[in-house]
């Protein structure tokens, strides 16, 4: 705690020494020409081998699709079929499974879909 309270009685102390940065900073307006940022946007055509970046994000997509669906049939399967033989364990953790699935969908799914929308545009 003290070596906390030492940094930031140090961090102060040099803070209100600290000299004013000569000369004066301007804005960004004041300048003339300078960069335009309105004119900056991807373009898929410019990156050597795009296609094979957009045949690797779909086959992740795919994949964990896949996964998702089939953790959420085989969850769902499990929720019902375990009451019937007397195994209510088994049902809550089917009833686990499916929440997990649709999770993982979620977190698959996404990130391809944000990536492609901003490459493709």
């Amino acid at each position: 705690m003290l070596t906390h309270a030492a940094a930031y009685l140090a961090a102060k102390a040099a803070n209100a020494y600290a000299l004013d940065p000569t000369p004066t900073p301007t804005g960004a307006g004041d300048l003339p020409g300078g960069f335009d940022w309105s004119r900056i946007g991807p373009d898929p055509k410019q990156v050597p081998r795009s296609d094979l970046f957009y045949s690797l994000i779909n086959g992740a997509l795919f994949l964990g699709v896949a996964a998702a669906l089939t953790g959420l049939i085989g969850g769902a399967i499990v929720f019902g079929i375990g009451p019937v033989f007397g195994a209510h364990i088994l049902s809550d953790r089917g009833k686990t499974m499916m929440w997990k699935a649709s999770l993982v969908a979620i977190i698959i799914g996404s990130p391809v879909a944000i990536i492609s929308f901003f490459l493709k545009q």
